[in-house]
């Protein structure tokens, strides 16, 4: 018996399991001969992969195998140092690995070059380095990195009059072209798969409700406003790529999992990791020291947060979620993503959690340092996902990734920058 992904099946291969859709939908029966039109329909019902009986493996296949293995080892070889940190032996760990090392060896194939940051690649000298802000001198004034975004500002306190209204909510963003634009390039996305074309703010204020459209402003501004944080030691184009793969994660699990609002948790893995970018601009030199020492000794970035300058973007994030009067969701999304034990493993920490680590590891940026963050067992059990939603998650994702990264870098005309 082996397993063998949609792309390689062929006429002819038995199937050694019965075949079931991501949703459990009964497919074919064990024993039964693939044919050449079963092999179209098995993609649109989302099938990622099969029980093939091992005799029934074709010469073809034995040749495509052996012509993919160098392949194989360097994605394995690869991301087995940037998983270090996990235990590949427990799930979902192991079934993440093995899809994703798949993935990667098809990039190789495809002559993806992936990026490793060597040890000494950082060379800073500590007597350089003046001493970490704390906590309040970091979020203190009123600079453009730590203020409310102005449009979302606006109508957080349209929200709180008692005449408030989907229309004014809808003049509000107007006022704004260019938010306007990405926001109904959103909307018109298949993240949210509207039948018709949404055409004004108004229409998509009707459909999705002011608490949505509320969330996907502050997304989106927050991008616009922070997107170009200079920095010598993180790339923003990577960070802001990492950041809409993790929220599509968090709002696919939350979906899956039956929730209420399963894209305010797109907003929530969107914005997981803002607190970093607060550091990275108030302590620049501090930060780079942090990433320094994170580098030669190996270790997740948090740590070394914690260790050289005694806080961690998650903590910031939260005190400036706090400081935005985001709602407690939010705030626990972007506090608790890494530290879901601190958000008491509330559902909005452990998916965002999750998502982060999910995004680390299918996504082609690595952020600061190799090592993908330690996975915590609790938060995964806590939320009652299972190892079978993993590769759909990952085509899912994959489906829209394209697509959202267009409505947040593309220009007025459409064109990604």
């Amino acid at each position: 018996m082996a397993l063998v992904y949609v792309d390689d099946l062929t006429e002819g291969m038995v199937l050694a399991a019965d075949l079931l859709t991501p949703t459990g939908r009964f497919v074919l029966a064990a024993g039964a001969c693939l044919q050449a039109a079963h092999l179209p329909l098995l993609k649109g019902w989302g099938i990622i992969e099969a029980d093939i009986a091992a005799d029934s493996l074709d010469e073809s296949y034995t040749e495509q195998q052996e012509a993919s293995v160098e392949f194989q080892e360097r994605a394995e070889a690869y991301l087995w140092r940037r998983f270090v940190l996990n235990d590949l032996d427990q799930e979902p760990i192991a079934t993440l690995y093995r899809h994703v090392t798949h993935r990667a060896a098809l990039s190789l194939q495809s002559g993806w070059d992936p990026i490793s940051f060597r040890s000494d690649s950082l060379v800073i000298d500590p007597e350089q380095v003046p001493p970490p802000l704390s906590i309040p001198q970091l979020l203190r004034g009123n600079i453009e990195l730590v203020s409310l975004p102005t449009v979302y500002a606006h109508i957080i306190e349209l929200l709180k009059q008692p005449d408030a209204s989907s229309y004014r909510i809808a003049n509000a963003i107007d006022k704004d072209p260019s938010l306007t634009v990405r926001l109904l390039r959103l909307v018109n996305s298949p993240f949210y798969g509207f039948a018709g074309k949404i055409d004004s703010v108004s229409r998509a204020v009707s459909l999705l409700g002011t608490n949505e459209l509320t969330n996907l402003t502050l997304g989106i501004t927050v991008v616009k406003q922070f997107g170009q944080v200079p920095s010598d030691v993180l790339n923003m184009d990577s960070f802001w790529r990492h950041s809409i793969r993790c929220g599509l994660f968090a709002s696919y699990f939350a979906e899956v999992l039956g929730e209420k609002e399963p894209q305010a948790y797109f907003t929530g893995g969107l914005l997981h990791d803002i607190g970093r970018l607060v550091m990275l601009e108030r302590m620049p030199r501090q930060y780079a020291a942090a990433v320094a020492k994170a580098r030669q000794e190996h270790m997740p970035m948090c740590r070394a947060e914690q260790e050289y300058l005694k806080m961690d973007h998650n903590l910031i994030g939260k005190f400036l979620a706090e400081k935005w009067r985001l709602s407690s969701a939010l705030t626990r999304m972007i506090g608790g993503h890494h530290s879901p034990r601190l958000a008491h493993y509330s559902r909005e920490a452990c998916l965002v959690h999750l998502a982060d680590i999910f995004a680390h590891a299918s996504g082609h940026q690595a952020l600061l340092v190799n090592e993908i963050p330690e996975l915590q067992q609790r938060a995964w059990t806590e939320t009652g996902l299972t190892p079978e939603m993993i590769a759909p998650a990952l085509v899912k994702v994959d489906q829209e990734f394209k697509q959202i990264v267009r409505v947040f870098f593309a220009g007025p005309d459409g064109a990604e920058g």
